[in-house]
């Protein structure tokens, strides 16, 4: 009967192309990839697959999975990810999962996580979740868990059973304070709570070694910053603060520091002489103080979209600065002097208004594949296949560890921006992969490129990636240029394509 049953299963997984004619047992199949299938449910003999360790069923409509793969007691890692799952599947307790993806379902439930207790890497994100008390098995193994996207609105009763979670991804909730059991997550390196609507944090928040914190998008109006002693990045953009203080104790190794939209009529100083990256854009700022010089490690400042006239000279004595930010500001003629000492090139100053840069659509995919036919008609290794291109961009779209930007004006797609998580073996860890720069040629000496990089440099310090890396076309002296003047250094290494002719 097995026999009968595997070979009915071996036919089923050739028709979904899922495995070759040469596999021949079951317990040849280690990994094995279902995804974007349209499947309804799987063969009840699917647990016959007894030496998986990966699976992807993600994009399909399941609802349920067969019991057979309690058999699965190897399996590790397991996307389930945009189905219709309205709970946690049972049967995933039966088996020494890792990582779980199960975001974008219909998940309400999540009882039967206590019983997954080996879980290490967990995706809640985009489900219908109102709380997520006494899940988890105390203590347990989970280094990373994403609830954004969900309906959650108190995590007092959370910290307790995360002590052991690294990173931990709130955004997109409906969480409304801080609360002092904020002090139980003991391990927590990064925090992203943007997008909600907190009004406190109470003083425990302060004590924590937390060193990325995302409080973006709230309804904060009073934030004394104190403490946080291994801070590295901290973004608190369109938060609408009435006022803000910030303590000579304050975050000593801060590296990243954005307050975006928040209504500022004054030019904060962070303690922090580490720091690299400073946004103050788009508030009532008049005033650039000369004490600016103290960031001597200061690479980028965006200060865009204020009320600043005059600059101080002390500003052209910083040699670190490689993009400046400072469009839409009624600048002086001493100003504009400064910037000219400084370096006019790395300057937005002739950019044009109202240009943002956003996270990609669905919709944006069909414009980025005409955007990289132009990127294509100048370096000399690929060739223009709209269809090819539209394809792979949709792939990247919907592809986990990847982000997609793109700059629009008045509702155009104008340039774009790709990067992709790698593992590196001489890290040791996440490294992003930058590829796919490209702007159109009218928008082009206008700080859109920059743009389009440091943001999704910024993402990359957010994630906690070791570096990012990029590969340019060795005949492109501008393109060159560009990325020497950003930071990025020429390494010794050459890129070498082997095609496969399929």
């Amino acid at each position: 009967m097995p026999e009968r049953q595997w070979e009915t299963l071996r036919a089923w997984l050739m028709e979904q192309r899922a495995i070759s004619s040469e596999i021949k047992a079951p317990a040849e199949v280690k990994r094995l990839d279902l995804s974007s299938r349209s499947l309804q449910q799987l063969p009840e003999a699917f647990g016959l697959l007894s030496e998986l360790v990966a699976l992807n069923l993600g994009n399909n409509k399941l609802s349920s999975l067969p019991d057979s793969m309690a058999s699965m007691t190897k399996l590790s890692n397991v996307d389930l990810r945009r189905n219709v799952f309205t709970a946690v599947p049972a049967i995933l307790g039966m088996s020494p999962i890792r990582s779980l993806n199960l975001s974008g379902n219909r998940i309400g439930d999540v009882s039967e996580l206590s019983r997954c207790t080996t879980l290490r890497v967990l995706d809640l994100s985009g489900n219908v979740l109102e709380s997520f008390e006494r899940c988890l098995s105390v203590p347990n193994e989970l280094r990373t868990l994403n609830l954004a996207t969900n309906y959650i609105n108190d995590i007092s009763a959370m910290p307790a059973q995360l002590t052991s979670v690294e990173r931990l991804n709130l955004e997109g909730n409906l969480i409304t304070s801080v609360p002092p059991e904020a002090a139980y997550f003991s391990s927590l390196l990064e925090l992203d709570l943007s997008d909600n609507r907190i009004e406190t944090i109470d003083k425990a928040f302060f004590t924590l070694g937390v060193e990325s914190v995302n409080l973006a998008s709230n309804r904060l109006r009073h934030i004394a910053l104190h403490g946080l002693e291994e801070l590295e990045v901290l973004t608190l953009d369109d938060n609408a603060l009435a006022s803000l203080e910030i303590a000579d104790d304050f975050a000593p190794y801060l590296r990243a520091f954005s307050c975006d939209g928040c209504g500022l009529t004054a030019f904060p100083m962070v303690p922090s002489t580490a720091l690299g990256s400073l946004c103050y854009s788009s508030n009532a700022i008049a005033e650039v103080p000369e004490s600016i010089s103290r960031y001597a490690e200061l690479y980028e400042l965006d200060i865009d979209g204020n009320a600043i006239v005059d600059l101080p000279e002390a500003l052209a004595n910083m040699k670190n600065l490689q993009s400046l930010y400072i469009g839409d500001n009624p600048l002086n003629e001493h100003a504009k002097l400064v910037i000219e000492v400084l370096h006019p090139e790395i300057c937005d100053i002739n950019m044009k208004t109202g240009i943002t840069i956003e996270p990609a659509t669905e919709a944006d995919l069909p414009h980025m594949a005409g955007l990289l036919g132009v990127l294509f008609a100048i370096e000399q290794d690929f060739e223009i296949d709209f269809d090819k291109q539209l394809s792979g961009i949709a792939k990247l779209y919907t592809h986990e560890g990847t982000d997609l930007l793109v700059a629009r004006h008045e509702g155009k797609v104008v340039g774009m921006l790709t990067m992709q998580r790698l593992i590196s073996s001489a890290e040791g860890d996440f490294v992003g992969q930058i590829e796919d720069l490209v702007v159109l040629q009218e928008y082009r000496k206008m700080g859109v490129g920059s743009r389009l990089i440091n943001k999704m440099r910024f993402m990359a310090q957010s994630y906690g990636y070791k570096r990012i890396q990029l590969a340019a076309d060795i005949d492109n002296e501008n393109a060159l240029h560009f990325y020497t003047r950003r930071g990025f250094r020429r390494t010794n290494l050459t890129v070498f394509h082997f095609k496969n002719n399929i």
